[in-house]
This record gives C-alpha cells, sequence and structure tokens, in this order.
C-alpha cells in the first residue's frame, strides 16, 4: 500500500517509514497540512497516518478536509496525546483509529491492515446508491441523511457506517459489540464509551429532539435499534426491502452476530 505520513517530527516521520517499508509498504512522508494534501488527493493514496499538531495547522482539521474531498481510505492518527477528549475528536473528524507514542512497530502495522481490511469490505456502492428507510434516506455517496422538510447533513464515515449497519437492520436491536466489531474492527479503546458518543452525535444530526428520538432508540441493556413511523426499505432504483422483520428479503445485511444481536419486535423503547 501507499501510505502518507503527515508528522513533524521528522526522526518519529522516519521510523513510521522504516516501519512500513519493513511491512512491505511504500511510505511517503510529509511535514505540513499543505504537502499531505497534494500528495494524498493528487495521486493514488491508500492510508493516511497524521499528528495531530502539525505547523501549518490541525490534523483533526486535514482529516476533515481530506473526507471533504472524498478520500475514503483508512486515516489513522498516529500521536504522542493520549487524552479521550483528542481519540474523540479525531474520530468524530472522520478517523479510523487513534495509536499513541510510544508505538509497538507491529501493532502499528496491524491496526493499519485491520482498517484497510475492514475499507475493502464495505460493500461496492454505484455513485447514487440511496437507502430509505420509511421517510428516511441515507445517501451513501454524498455521506448525507435526510429526512421530509429538513436540509441534508452531512455525516462523518464513520457516522454513516454506523448510521448505516442500523438501517439495514431497521428494527432489530444491535448490541454495544457488534456495532464496535462491525464498525471499528476490535475495541482498542477498551471499555470507552465510543458508540454512545456516536450515537448521540448522529441524534444531534437527524433527530429534531434528541432528547425525544424519532429513529435512533435505545434498547436498555442490549443496544441500538433504528426505527421509524413507515418500516419499509426501498432502493433508489425503486426495489423494495420488504418486511423490515424479514432478513431474508434484504438487499444486504452486515455480518451482525445473531446472538448479541436480538430482533425484539415488541421491546420498550428507551429515549
Amino acid at each position: 500500500m501507499r501510505i502518507v505520513v503527515v508528522n513533524p517530527d521528522r526522526i518519529m516521520a522516519k521510523l513510521m517509514r522504516f516501519v512500513l517499508v519493513e511491512a512491505g509498504h511504500d511510505a511517503v512522508l510529509t511535514r505540513t497540512a499543505d504537502e499531505a494534501v497534494n500528495q494524498i488527493v493528487n495521486q493514488a493514496t491508500d492510508a493516511v497516518l497524521l499528528d495531530v499538531d502539525l505547523p501549518d495547522g490541525d490534523g483533526c482539521q486535514l482529516c476533515k478536509t481530506l473526507r471533504e474531498r472524498h478520500f475514503s481510505g483508512p486515516i489513522l492518527f498516529v500521536s504522542g496525546r493520549r487524552d479521550t477528549k483528542d481519540k474523540l475528536r479525531a474520530f468524530d473528524c472522520g478517523a479510523d483509529d487513534y495509536v499513541v507514542e510510544p508505538f509497538d512497530p507491529q501493532e502499528l502495522v496491524a491496526r493499519i491492515d485491520v482498517v484497510a481490511r475492514r475499507c475493502r469490505r464495505s460493500p461496492i456502492q454505484t455513485p447514487e446508491a440511496t437507502l430509505r428507510v420509511g421517510d428516511a434516506e441515507l445517501l451513501i455517496s454524498e455521506l448525507a441523511f435526510k429526512t421530509p422538510g429538513r436540509r441534508p447533513v452531512l455525516l462523518t464515515p464513520t457516522e454513516m457506517r454506523l448510521l448505516e449497519c442500523l438501517m439495514r437492520n431497521v428494527g432489530t436491536t444491535i448490541s454495544r459489540e457488534a456495532l464496535i466489531e462491525h464498525i471499528w474492527g476490535y475495541d482498542f479503546l477498551g471499555d470507552s464509551n465510543r458508540v454512545e458518543v456516536y450515537v448521540a452525535r448522529l441524534r444531534k444530526k437527524i433527530e429534531t429532539d434528541p432528547s425525544e428520538p424519532e429513529y435512533l432508540h435505545t434498547i436498555r441493556g442490549l443496544g441500538y435499534v433504528f426505527r421509524v413511523p413507515t418500516m419499509s426499505v426501498t432502493w433508489a432504483n425503486g426495489s423494495s426491502a420488504g418486511d423490515p422483520a424479514d432478513v431474508s428479503q434484504r438487499p444486504y445485511l452486515p455480518p451482525i452476530d445473531p446472538a448479541v444481536a436480538p430482533a425484539l419486535k415488541h421491546a420498550a423503547f428507551e429515549n
């Protein structure tokens, strides 16, 4: 893979290049956000490793810029900052992972490979692909969500994957553990509240009143479920997924383990 490293610390950057080259990757070193954008946007790039602090700006802003310019590959932060708030801010900007310095070389390579495999596993979508669940629409290629009477809201790639997973499993409760496995691949933050943080941010974006959600509901002790008054599921080409409870008719379902994602058709919701 061609991996662009964005780090102003020359020693750390050279260390990462050595680790990546030893693992069989091609590493390109950059020091600033401007250099990085030029290398990433104008040339085929498979992954990005970036620091939070850059000479000409902020790593999170660079991450946002790359996502806005439709870079969909893995973005991993590698930083000496270890506060949870820094990690969550990075995820909110569209990062896929956050590695704290000093790092284990083998672990860094493994994390890159895991995120890259997850990106490759993502279903191929046509440019106009739209997932409709009742009156809600997820514009997958545009990273946007919209409902009648409201302007589309932009989502980060991680928010999109989380919402897509829940919408494709409309009416089915998905556990926190299953969401972590599907969205992030593994829980490198241990017992962090990252799922809860992302659900709260999604509610602020898609709900009229986040305290009284219409779409994203919490099932006490079990997980989360996406529900709308009109429960049919359709695609932009007009095809229908039929009864949301009939999993066999859906065009695609993420590999959610039934043991940790029970379908609770008549469960009481905790908003």
